[in-house]
């Protein structure tokens, strides 16, 4: 029988301060049987570590304090438990940034200094046809959607695209037609982006999987990294916000919507398009202190954005696409869901300096972009809707590889 603890209310609150609230409360519900008197519990949720659970004093509250790879370890907790974000904080003690990088381990994508002041930028992402391939979506679409995740990341960082690579694994019995469409995808969409495709690998596997590299240049004061932005610059995103949702809950719930919005819903989540040099162009004339797209859906990417500057974020506009709002209300679903959690909108979120703005905004019609401010950064934490009924706090929520919407 495991000791059991009880946790006053101060030790509670600090463990849910230390650690990610969807980690702490998968950490709350497998230890709150250890914890309180609940002897038929406790036995079943006994720790399959016991040798990490049960310290030398016999107490299970050091567990809370430990780093999370050993309470993973302690608990084998699964990859769904844990989810990406997390995960991933979990491992930046084995990945060394390059000296002189400018682009942290958890960015966007990864640079690399070369001579004369130009570094290497590059972006590795996987497209999973268990996960990833919607209802309806062609091979040369898949294809092309594998090369829009890798060449997202490097324009928002300000790279130009300059080449690309592809492996692809495939089950045996795939189509042969179809594979080569998926390739032709990509390459065409590499290619009209600036990253000629280069080549890249075939292997076996029980599902399609297509992973793609993206290489592309910049010099080092145009990186721009997902926490630069500073106290009252503007938030803008360059686009309306939505489509993708809408999408989902049609290719996967069963749901229906009226013509132009379906179509324009349907085009969004099978073609994306990118604005490929808004960033860049941004960057060169320095109207631009951050910037992160928005596929993981937007809430995840203004609250990971104001963490990383050490700043809140007060949202006083919705980036709504027309048609969303009656879609949500037909459909009796929160519209806030569908504009901040959808994800796959490829939208860049930027934040610029107010004296900059009317700059930015000429630089955007030049590049044939959308930029629409959405809102200010200030002190604190957190992300805020300032909405017409009060202020409402935009959860850090969205899509997950291993969890898929949270």
């Amino acid at each position: 029988m495991l000791q059991m603890l009880d946790l006053d209310q101060e030790v509670r609150w600090s463990l849910r301060r230390e650690l990610d609230p969807r980690l702490s409360a998968v950490l709350a519900y497998r230890l709150s049987c250890c914890c309180k008197a609940y002897e038929a519990d406790a036995i079943a949720t006994k720790p399959r570590r016991p040798d990490l659970a049960e310290n030398r004093s016999g107490s299970l509250i050091k567990v809370y304090h430990q780093s999370v790879k050993e309470v993973m370890e302690a608990w084998l907790l699964t990859i769904r438990d844990v989810g990406e974000r997390d995960f991933i904080a979990s491992i930046a003690s084995m990945v060394k940034q390059v000296k002189g990088a400018r682009l942290e381990f958890d960015d966007d994508a990864s640079d690399i200094p070369l001579a004369g002041g130009t570094h290497m930028v590059v972006k590795v992402d996987t497209f999973n046809s268990g996960s990833d391939w919607l209802p309806g979506m062609t091979e040369a679409q898949a294809g092309r959607k594998t090369a829009v995740l890798v060449i997202s990341d490097l324009v928002t960082k300000g790279a130009t695209p300059i080449a690309s690579m592809l492996s692809l694994c495939v089950p045996p019995d795939r189509d042969a037609a179809g594979v080569q469409d998926m390739i032709r995808g990509f390459s065409q969409y590499c290619v009209q982006s600036g990253a000629s495709f280069v080549g890249g690998d075939m292997g076996l596997s029980c599902e399609t999987v297509l992973t793609g590299v993206g290489l592309g240049t910049a010099p080092s004061n145009g990186i721009v990294p997902r926490g630069g932005t500073k106290k009252g610059d503007i938030i803008a995103v360059t686009g309306l916000f939505g489509l993708t949702s809408v999408a989902f809950r049609i290719l996967l719930d069963g749901l229906d919507a009226p013509n132009p919005l379906k179509a324009m819903a349907l085009a969004a989540a099978y073609k994306p398009e990118l604005d490929l040099t808004l960033v860049r162009m941004l960057a060169k004339e320095g109207a631009i202190t951050a910037s992160m797209d928005s596929s993981d859906g937007l809430g995840i990417t203004l609250n990971t954005m104001a963490a990383h500057s050490q700043l809140s974020f007060d949202i006083e506009q919705l980036p709504v696409a027309q048609g969303v709002s009656e879609f949500a209300e037909a459909n009796n679903i929160g519209l806030l869901d569908l504009i901040m959690r959808g994800g796959e909108e490829f939208r860049i979120v930027l934040s610029l300096p107010i004296d900059k703005w009317d700059k930015a905004v000429s630089i955007a019609r030049r590049a044939r972009a959308e930029l629409i401010p959405i809102g200010h950064a200030q002190d604190g934490s957190g992300v805020t809707w300032k909405s017409p009924k009060g202020p409402i706090t935009i959860p850090m929520k969205g899509y997950d590889d291993f969890r898929e919407w949270s």
